[in-house]
């Protein structure tokens, strides 16, 4: 079950040095770590759903991406590979042994590249709405296509008002132009999406054998309209990896964190405390 949302909570913010370039990051609460990371074409603040909810029980830790929010990216490397360097730092700068991670969409190729190449560091992994570079086979023209939009809209800083976004499910901007307007908004706080994170997106890629490295328990979720990471893909993705977990949240298209916050939130705080139960009981 969920915690009751404190009425305030001590929170602290600061950057950390990663190679040249000065990473951004807040931490909020006490308890087992959980650092959230976000999608292409966000930053730290998409996950304010988030971050009051699991406060009560976590140490919750949100960061923006090289070239992300208030995150640099002087040199313009910006992508899945150095983002786990980032992610390291940023945990070494805590003192934080081991941690939960949580990623979205882009941010689960920083979790997944992470746990293969930290694995000690690793207590769980959720992958949100993402294949996390998993290799799929035969992957089909629509979804291809609906990649593409969603890369073109990332790279757009001009979307008309009211646009419906296809990180959203079909009428979700309809129903809610406030809350996708504000959406909106999170990107337009920041420079444009570096091109360099889009195409590392492409370039990086995990076999199966990759993920049989894989010693944590894993939750994939999912958003049951997505079509850029769709359920089936999502799904097969999760058959490479031992033991996953897979949750559906229906309606939501590729943001169900931010579509329907409580579901999501329900669905992964079950999942933590399950893992930590385990743990205890072991």
């Amino acid at each position: 079950m969920g915690h009751e949302t404190p009425r305030s909570f001590a929170r602290s913010t600061g950057f950390v040095t990663s190679g040249e370039e000065q990473i951004y990051y807040e931490v909020a609460g006490e308890g087992e770590p959980v650092v959230f990371c976000h999608g292409a074409g966000g930053n730290h603040a998409n996950w304010y759903h988030q971050v009051p909810a699991f406060v009560p029980e976590y140490r919750v830790i949100t960061w923006d991406h090289r070239g992300f929010g208030r995150s640099t990216d002087h040199a313009a490397s910006s992508g899945p590979l150095v983002a786990v360097s980032d992610l390291a730092a940023l945990l070494d700068h805590l003192e934080v042994d081991r941690a939960h991670l949580v990623g979205q969409s882009m941010g689960g190729w920083t979790i997944l590249g992470f746990a293969l190449k930290h694995p000690d560091r690793v207590r769980s992994l959720v992958f949100a709405n993402t294949i996390a570079g998993i290799q799929l086979p035969d992957t089909s023209d629509e979804t291809q296509q609906a990649r593409e939009r969603v890369a073109a809209a990332l790279l757009d800083p001009n979307l008309p008002v009211g646009f419906d976004h296809p990180c959203f499910a079909p009428g979700f901007a309809e129903q809610e132009p406030a809350r996708a307007f504000l959406y909106m908004q999170f990107s337009s706080l920041a420079p444009p999406t570096p091109m360099s994170a889009l195409l590392g997106l492409i370039e990086v890629s995990y076999t199966a054998e990759d993920l049989e490295q894989l010693a944590c328990p894993v939750l994939f979720v999912i958003g049951a309209l997505d079509p850029l990471f769709t359920p089936r893909d999502i799904r097969r993705a999760a058959s490479f990896v031992p033991g996953a977990r897979v949750v559906e949240i229906p309606g939501s298209g590729h943001s169900p964190y931010f579509e329907d916050p409580e579901r999501w939130n329900q669905a992964v705080q079950d999942f933590l405390q399950a893992v930590s139960s385990a743990g205890n009981a072991s």
